[in-house]
């Protein structure tokens, strides 16, 4: 029988099939013929089947797996931890002193900052304060959170021939201890512990006023603002986002307390929470023989966390619409123990007369 020489037939071994070649029923392999002749070379009906692909073995891909070229790519760049940014520049090259005084960063202007005027920044005032009190000679200079080591102010950056490290405000008493012939001014009088809970109605009613009261916009805008952009859009977008994050903070101090005000703040429960706060540490005061806070010899931490809040109060909230710093005269019955605290401080801590703002000593 002649077959056509591009004829392709199928081992009879390995097919079932019908006279015509068609209806395969079995897997099979196709050979050709290689000739055009009857005779016909096929391959072994015995041969081995073409091995599995291996990728046949491995799992499907899953939804999140990498593909493999960004695979490849990635891995010519491998995740690294970068080290902490670096200083703000200008903190190098401030003024010579600053090669044998340490600088403290703060929330200020700079015409402040250069006289090393108090900060009206509670926090950062506190441990102007602290330092002063313990007779640490310092340099001050603006700053603002997004500059800070810590994400926060104030930190406290050594003299640079001494260690470029800065030092986070929690380590200022170590740093006092370290550089002053005294201990550091540590309360220590277990009750104060206690008593460190009455400085949060007081920092809610300072949030308010400051951030939500509308009176108070301008002395927002000059030390919190103004130096961080000179764009009024900026500004504005700046202010908002303090007064929601004022808001916030203050909605969380108040827990439990009903949310009936402006704002869901109810104004008048959170200046009662600080009238009776303030009440409350002024009698603490009319204890003390000394005339600082739990009896001590000297004005100690404590003393000067609460001056930070009403040094700040005293100087630019004593008007009727603060509110504050009536509430700072009228505690403990109106006998003035905290009014006479503060100009205490004033003179020990400022050099100044306990009624106006006073630079640095």
């Amino acid at each position: 029988m002649q077959l056509p020489a591009a004829f392709w037939i199928h081992p009879p071994e390995l097919l079932h099939f019908d006279r015509w070649g068609r209806r395969c029923q079995h897997r099979t392999f196709r050979i050709p013929y290689t000739s055009s002749t009857a005779t016909v070379t096929m391959a072994s009906a015995t041969a081995t089947p073409p091995k599995p692909s291996a990728r046949t073995n491995q799992p499907a891909p899953s939804l999140w797996s990498i593909p493999a070229p960004l695979q490849k790519l990635f891995n010519q760049f491998p995740l690294v931890t970068l080290d902490p940014n670096p200083l703000p520049a200008r903190s190098q090259t401030l003024t010579s002193a600053s090669d044998t005084l340490p600088t403290l960063y703060i929330f200020s202007s700079d015409e402040d900052a250069l006289e090393g005027k108090p900060s009206i920044n509670p926090t950062c005032l506190k441990w102007q304060t602290l330092l002063h009190l313990s007779h640490v000679p310092f340099l001050t200079s603006p700053s603002s959170n997004h500059a800070s080591p810590t994400g926060s102010l104030p930190f406290l950056l050594p003299p640079r021939t001494v260690s470029p490290n800065p030092i986070p405000s929690t380590s200022i008493p170590l740093y006092i201890s370290r550089h002053t012939n005294s201990p550091s001014p540590l309360p220590t009088s277990p009750r104060s512990e206690a008593y460190l809970s009455l400085l949060t109605p007081l920092r809610l009613a300072f949030l308010q006023t400051l951030y939500l009261t509308p009176a108070f916009t301008p002395l927002l805008k000059k030390f919190y603002i103004d130096p961080s952009t000179r764009s009024s859009l900026l500004g504005t977008i700046l202010q908002t986002q303090l007064s929601a994050a004022a808001s916030s903070a203050v909605l969380q101090g108040l827990g439990l307390h009903s949310q009936t005000g402006t704002g869901g703040i109810d104004s008048e429960n959170l200046y009662a929470d600080a009238a009776e706060a303030l009440d409350s540490l002024a009698i603490l005061l009319q204890e003390s023989q000394t005339g600082w806070f739990f009896g001590e010899e000297k004005p100690s931490e404590f003393d000067a966390g609460l001056y930070g809040y009403v040094g700040v109060i005293m100087a630019h909230m004593d008007t009727p619409e603060g509110r504050l710093g009536g509430l700072v005269r009228r505690a403990g019955g109106g006998g003035g123990e905290l009014v006479g605290w503060w100009e205490r401080i004033r003179r020990e801590a400022w050099g100044g007369d306990g009624l106006s703002e006073g630079g640095e000593k």
